[in-house]
């Protein structure tokens, strides 16, 4: 049985990112703000659940105010404490920086702690994950603009520029039209300590896969799942005994947009992604099911997540996985 739920409606909802904070109470943390993503008018806002994603407080803003377009492409619970990853712009993915948002009371107030240590600008961080040695392992993909990269970037808004994946060259560029790469990883533990991470390589029609057996150190180069994928971020999630959840739209039909991210649905392997014996369609309303992103809870059966749709409206959805 899922429950499913009305977070917010807006003129634009992109990315939402639930998590249980320690007092009880789930988060989501969302970019909304303007017409288009993206958008000078781009803001991150906070809302607050006291009753399991029933209920939903109303948005207020985490980034102080200063013009600039803003967008939050991670939110890390360690210790107690919240860190929402944010990216800064101009509205068009230019003159882009990043910054971090901290919260220690459960997501109420929040404070600037600058860029996380070791990452660089131009940089959009993603799912962290807690391995089993304890490490924390945070997988960004990074775009390598210089300075006079940028400064033509500014001046031109136009041309092509490319981004080296493990071996595999994705154009940021079309000849014609924007065309810019979100690889979006998210990655999983296998039982053996292997990491696999799950990349979007857009308009292929698959998510893509690559390896690291040493601890995230060292990847394999990416090669396409016979998983199908309409360019959409996919969300792998962690389970008791084992189990990995893939939160997706398995869907590589010649559609276009958001059309084509649909259905929405939820796979489970307990054979370390070797098979999905578990395949459940939680919604294929017409629209498009976009960035989900969530926690597995209680007796390891319930999946939580938030995901936008069509755009404009943010889910929650409670997911009991029938196993």
């Amino acid at each position: 049985m899922d429950r499913i739920r009305l977070v917010h409606r807006d003129h634009l909802s992109c990315e939402p990112i639930l998590r249980r904070c320690p007092n009880g109470e789930l988060v989501c943390v969302s970019q909304v703000g303007g017409l288009t993503e993206p958008a000078p008018e781009n803001r991150v806002v906070v809302f607050h659940s006291r009753d399991n994603g029933e209920t939903w407080s109303k948005p207020f803003s985490i980034y102080p105010e200063d013009g600039r377009a803003v967008y939050a492409t991670e939110v890390m619970l360690l210790d107690g404490v919240l860190y929402a990853f944010l990216t800064l712009h101009n509205g068009k993915f230019v003159e882009w920086q990043c910054t971090t948002m901290q919260s220690s009371d459960n997501g109420y107030t929040w404070q600037d702690i600058g860029i996380w240590p070791g990452l660089p600008n131009y940089t959009f961080t993603r799912g962290m994950i807690r391995l089993k040695n304890g490490n924390i392992l945070i997988p960004y993909q990074h775009y390598p603009v210089s300075e006079e990269e940028n400064a033509r970037l500014v001046l031109e808004n136009q041309g092509k520029t490319y981004f080296r994946h493990r071996g595999v060259r994705i154009g940021l560029k079309g000849e014609n039209q924007p065309n810019w790469a979100w690889t979006e990883p998210t990655v999983a533990e296998l039982s053996d300590g292997t990491l696999v991470m799950l990349l979007r390589v857009c308009k292929t029609g698959w998510l893509w896969r690559s390896v690291s057996r040493d601890g995230g150190a060292t990847w394999s180069a990416a090669e396409p799942t016979d998983i199908p994928n309409p360019s959409n971020k996919p969300k792998l999630i962690a389970m008791p005994r084992g189990r990995i959840a893939l939160i997706h739209t398995p869907n590589n039909q010649p559609v276009h947009g958001l059309a084509a991210r649909n259905p929405l649905a939820v796979w489970v392997s307990d054979d370390d992604m070797q098979t999905w014996g578990y395949k459940q369609v939680i919604s294929d309303f017409p629209g498009g099911f976009c960035y989900p992103d969530g926690i597995c809870e209680g007796d390891g059966r319930h999946l939580l997540f938030t995901i936008e749709f069509s755009r404009f409206n943010i889910i929650f959805v409670d997911h009991e996985v029938d196993l």
